[in-house]
């Protein structure tokens, strides 16, 4: 059975590639200046979200309890 750690990371990757793909068209309409506020709003919700997962190992519980943060798409 694999450790915790690598079970972490390897959900925390799974999520990190999740993020890569709902922030790429939104950045793209930003890039291009055609991003609606709405676009902007999510991107950077998104981009929290990223920075959040690539901080999970900073968690004191971590890597037994870790807090998972919520993706945007369950908030939405």
């Amino acid at each position: 059975m694999p450790d915790q750690a690598v079970m972490a990371y390897s959900t925390r990757d799974s999520l990190l590639g999740t993020a890569a793909l709902r922030i790429a068209p939104l950045q793209d309409a930003v890039d291009v200046d055609r991003a609606t506020d709405d676009e902007v709003a999510r991107l950077t919700l998104w981009k929290n979200y990223r920075i959040d997962l690539n901080r999970i190992e900073q968690q004191t519980g971590f890597p037994a309890n870790i807090d998972w943060p919520q993706s945007p798409d369950s908030v939405r």
